[in-house]
């Protein structure tokens, strides 16, 4: 075959599976069993790519079979082996990677439940004061923000790598409690491997932490489409829909459940100064707006 023929071959090849890959996008599996919540967002991310279909074409998720940390989860929007991450946000996050700045859950993600061993119920329904919550240790996860929102406020924390080692501590009793989202709890509890676990609705741990999809700040386009996309179904009242319908997180609702549980107040030390907090569409409190 004459070599020029053979050139064109391999770059049309490479321009269509280059073409191919545009049209993915590549989000880290879960973790575990116990990582239900992973598809609410799995979900949500489909849902606004088909929204936005209409201005930059079709576009399909992918699933990369991965167990890292979350911060080196974020570090792989950087290599270009992950296109999108959620995760909480912070100062030095949203510096370093493109947020969409609209809260995946309606900033119910700080809205924490402690997931416990039913033995403990006794134990923690004494509990009247943070002191005494803080003389416990909680597991969380070493490199997400809410350790370092339980370490300023004074509580006791086990930082854990993986997420799928909490659950697996909290039983064997390394810790006390894992403080979960009320937006991830009820989901993740349905685990076999967590039937021996509750959740403790009389007491809640409350702290201003959104929960956003990440993107390489290089990729302004889809960073772009996820904007509109996310914007379209806030302005549709969908986003509400969604958070509402979920088979992940129908459960919460109605939060009025929560009416009675004793609250404690924690402030956030790394949270961007610019965070809808007062924006009632974007950001709950314990009652939907």
């Amino acid at each position: 075959m004459n070599p020029f023929k053979i050139i064109a071959l391999i770059w049309a090849v490479f321009t269509i599976e280059s073409a191919s890959a545009n049209q993915v996008v590549r989000i880290e599996s879960a973790q575990s069993d116990d990582n239900v919540s992973h598809v609410y967002y799995q979900d949500l991310l489909v849902k606004i790519l088909q929204n936005t279909e209409a201005e930059y074409g079709p576009m399909k998720v992918e699933t990369f079979d991965m167990n890292v940390s979350q911060s080196r989860g974020l570090q792989l929007l950087d290599s270009d082996v992950l296109d999108v991450f959620w995760a909480g946000t912070s100062q030095v996050r949203e510096q370093q990677y493109g947020a969409i700045p609209i809260p995946l859950v309606g900033g119910l993600l700080g809205l924490r439940v402690p997931v416990i061993r039913q033995q403990n119920l006794a134990l923690f329904e004494s509990i009247t004061e943070a002191e005494q919550l803080k003389k416990l240790k909680a597991c969380q996860g070493s490199q997400w923000p809410d350790s370092d929102i339980l370490a300023h406020n004074g509580y006791t924390l086990e930082r854990v790598i993986s997420f799928n080692l909490m659950y697996s501590m909290l039983r064997q009793g390394r810790c006390d409690y894992f403080p979960r989202g009320v937006n991830e709890v009820y989901a993740e509890l349905t685990a076999p491997s967590n039937q021996s676990l509750i959740a403790y609705e009389g007491l809640l741990l409350h702290y201003p932490l959104p929960i956003y999809f990440f993107v390489n700040k290089q990729k302004t386009e889809l960073h772009q489409r996820l904007t509109l996309g996310l914007t379209r179904l806030v302005e549709q009242g969908e986003l509400k829909t969604f958070i509402l319908q979920h088979p992940t997180t129908k459960d919460i609702f109605p939060l009025s459940r929560f009416n009675q549980s004793r609250i404690f107040e924690l402030t956030n030390p790394t949270l961007p100064e610019h965070t809808p907090v007062d924006n009632r569409q974007l950001w709950w409190g314990i009652e939907p707006q």
